[in-house]
């Protein structure tokens, strides 16, 4: 038996109803921490998994979820980040996994994540 949450239940309805959503899967946009490589992690596995979860929930609240790899890291770190976390309210701790998450997709070539 699958547990399936409010938040990702909102989240998956929130891509399936955004125009061009079908365009980039949510695995694209934002994969998985346990299919990139270790060896490029920014944060824990539990770390990332958070960062995620905040990212494809917190962030699809407001709007679509872009993919990772459309901004540079300085544009995650000097604009996007310190907005986001300041907009949403997020806790340092929360904004730290967001981060990580963020900083082990960039670290990973795209044909890998």
């Amino acid at each position: 038996m699958v547990m399936v949450t409010t938040r990702r239940i909102r989240a998956l309805l929130l891509l399936i109803t955004l125009p061009g959503a079908a365009c980039v899967s949510l695995e694209q946009s934002a994969p998985l921490p346990e299919n990139l490589p270790s060896a490029r992690y920014a944060g824990t596995p539990s770390q990332l998994a958070q960062g995620r979860d905040i990212y494809i929930t917190k962030c699809a609240a407001c709007h679509s979820v872009e993919p990772v790899r459309k901004y540079s890291r300085d544009d995650w770190e000097q604009n996007i980040m310190p907005d986001m976390v300041e907009e949403t309210n997020l806790s340092p701790s929360e904004g730290a996994a967001v981060l990580a998450y963020i900083r082990t997709v960039l670290n990973t070539p795209a044909s890998q994540g």
